[in-house]
């Protein structure tokens, strides 16, 4: 795909849409003092390329002496044959002498002003794609760092597609554009200044001729340039479309097959595809005629320079002398337009630079998790587990309570099942007590100490969790069991697997426990997963235990396996089980039911369906199929009875 001047698109954001920046003068004036650090190679660097464009503009007036001194020697010998010019002259038998030691020594002075002028164009890219890299580390290391500073609520309301982007993409895009940025606008800039003084020296009426092709030039720039970055921003659209599509689709593609949406994914595919292909040719279509445009200029300025100059060489009392100065304008007027047909790439690059800049410093300007406060208790060795909800108000969305009033106690080595339908805040009651979120109103306490005043990290430490949704990285099955405590030796590993009943099929894998899994660990079953997790949560030595529905996806010989192993996980330490499905629970000795963020009954499996309420509606509906929720508005008395039911339990 062509840039918007007929280069190669930027960075490497093929998926991601390209946007313009939001606060273009700010984000540019904050990405600039993040260079501050590097401020002297950048002067060096424009330095060096300064001396490099008057290198340029010099070497050609030695060619017009050069040319001039030929040009002067024809003439003085076809004058007078005993004329001795400066590079040539007859011979006594009246053959041309070159004087070549004179010659070479011109063209080794112009060869060396190439040479040098080469060699600094070299240092300064590397100079500066060597400060682009370290800009580049140093902003993933920041990202990655604020990262790990965020609130849950942050990837909450993220996609991890959109996280990845900003510290990948748009990374990329500013590092790798940098360079050209740097290099085209101080060598643009300083070339066309110097062209310009160098053209007014030599002649200034040949230097007014090119000059008239000055507003033709910018013109073409302007026009084609805004018209090409219109078709490169909708082409960046189109194909961050398309990639999302395609992602779409073949992520969940046993769907889209289960329902036999083939056609109509292609359908889908293709309107976005034939969008994307018209954007990409009008924009490559545009992009193309910036150069035959502006040789086109470039000609017309040929034919003037030449008309002018014939018109000055016959004028002058020293026509000779004039050869050389009206073939180097030539040359001067091709370097006055190469900085124009720069601009438009400089200017489309500049622009995605400022605008992937935008979506990092936005990230960077997060709000962060608060600090945990002064003299927070640092230690995890005084933990016993003895939790309290007291008065608990919490939502994710302003004015949109989720849970309301909650008062829970639970005593240490206490075993508590929450059950509720979807929605009802059971998941939440996790998310608070992690401190992933702080509660709005209210205070969960720890041993008798509000959980705000525990260092995160110590908190945190104390709490061994095994959820639904497993999550194992690439790399071995030891180093996954190990990820619950890094100091954990290979037989407390060994223990661990044999406690979660892990140990027998790592021990048929090849490698055992040096088995690689892939990333998610795909390449073993969702049940041998989940005993992996269990098996990390083991090792780590918690004292409070969070089970969130462990069971919901395996076979029933491996959820016997998963029951037993989390039974003696949970013996003698604080655990909450969040249960999805009732069957589950109903040998808990004691079962907490959520509705609308509220505890609306509490007590045994026997006894919440002896009492004929909520709890009841719920398991009865997992195997009639009728939907409790129907009910839900009219059980307003049977809640009531059901907290007094749950006061007289909680104060026993």
């Amino acid at each position: 795909m062509a840039g918007p001047m007929g280069g190669s698109p930027h960075g490497r954001g093929g998926g991601m849409k390209f946007s313009k920046p939001k606060n273009f003068k700010k984000t540019s004036s904050r990405l600039l003092k993040q260079f501050k650090p590097q401020l002297g190679a950048f002067i060096f660097v424009s330095l060096i390329l300064i001396v490099a464009s008057i290198l340029s503009v010099i070497s050609p007036i030695f060619l017009r002496d050069l040319i001039n001194g030929f040009s002067k020697d024809l003439a003085g010998i076809n004058a007078n044959p005993a004329y001795v010019g400066e590079y040539i002259h007859l011979s006594t038998e009246g053959n041309i002498v070159i004087e070549w030691f004179k010659m070479w020594t011109t063209f080794g002075i112009i060869l060396g002003f190439y040479l040098i002028n080469s060699f600094i164009s070299w240092l300064a890219q590397f100079i500066v794609v060597k400060i682009s890299a370290v800009y580049s580390f140093e902003l993933r290391q920041q990202i990655k760092a604020k990262l790990d500073r965020l609130p849950l609520s942050y990837f909450d309301s993220k996609t991890i597609g959109e996280i990845l982007s900003r510290g990948i993409n748009d990374v990329d895009n500013v590092s790798f554009s940098l360079s050209t940025i740097v290099n085209q606008t101080i060598s643009g800039v300083t070339l066309f200044i110097g062209v310009v003084v160098v053209m007014f020296i030599v002649s200034w009426q040949l230097a007014l001729v090119v000059l008239t092709v000055l507003p033709l030039d910018i013109f073409i720039t302007v026009f084609i340039a805004k018209k090409s970055q219109k078709q490169y921003i909708a082409y960046q659209t189109r194909l961050g479309d398309l990639t999302g599509h395609a992602e779409e689709q073949y992520a969940g593609f046993a769907v889209v097959k289960l329902f036999n949406k083939e056609e109509d994914s292609l359908k889908v595919f293709n309107d976005l595809s034939d969008r994307m292909k018209k954007a990409d040719w009008k924009s490559r279509w545009l992009s193309s005629l910036i150069f035959p445009t502006m040789r086109f200029v470039n000609n017309l300025g040929y034919v003037a320079v030449s008309v002018v100059g014939a018109v000055i060489i016959n004028a002058s009392s020293d026509p000779v002398s004039q050869i050389g100065t009206v073939v180097i304008f030539f040359n001067y007027l091709q370097m006055f337009q190469q900085p124009f047909q720069q601009i438009g790439e400089i200017a489309s690059t500049v622009q995605l630079v400022v605008a992937s800049a935008d979506r990092i410093f936005e990230l960077l300007d997060e709000i962060e998790e608060p600090r945990d406060v002064i003299n927070a208790i640092a230690s995890e060795d005084r933990i016993k587990g003895d939790i309290i909800f007291d008065k608990v108000d919490f939502s994710y969305v302003k004015d949109k309570e989720l849970i309301t009033d909650m008062n829970l106690k639970v005593h240490p080595g206490d075993s508590i099942a929450i059950g509720g339908p979807t929605g009802a805040g059971k998941t939440t009651i996790v998310n608070l007590l992690m401190r992933f979120y702080d509660v709005d109103k209210g205070c969960i306490s720890l041993d008798g100490t509000c959980i705000t005043n525990y260092k995160r990290s110590v908190l945190r430490g104390s709490v061994g969790m095994v959820l639904q949704d497993t999550w194992l990285f690439s790399g071995s099955i030891k180093e996954n069991i190990r990820y619950g405590r890094s100091d954990a030796t290979d037989e407390e590993i060994i223990e661990a697997a044999e406690a979660a009943h892990a140990h027998h099929f790592i021990s048929t894998l090849p490698n055992g426990y040096d088995f690689m899994l892939y990333e998610d660990g795909t390449n073993i079953s969702q049940g041998q997963r989940q005993l992996i997790t269990i098996a990390r949560a083991i090792v780590s030595r918690p004292k409070i235990l969070i089970l969130d529905e462990a069971t919901s996806s395996v076979d029933t010989r491996t959820e016997m396996m998963i029951q037993d192993a989390m039974n003696k996980m949970m013996k003698n330490k604080t655990s909450f089980i969040i249960a999805h499905r009732l069957s589950t629970i109903k040998n808990a000795k004691t079962i907490v039911v959520m509705n609308r963020g509220k505890i609306v009954e509490s007590g045994s499996h026997k006894e919440l369906l002896e009492l004929g309420g909520f709890y009841a509606e719920l398991y009865n509906a997992q195997f009639s199929g009728s939907n409790p929720m129907e009910k839900a508005e009219n059980l307003e008395s049977a809640t009531e009875v059901a907290t007094n039911r749950k006061n007289a339990i909680f104060n026993r």
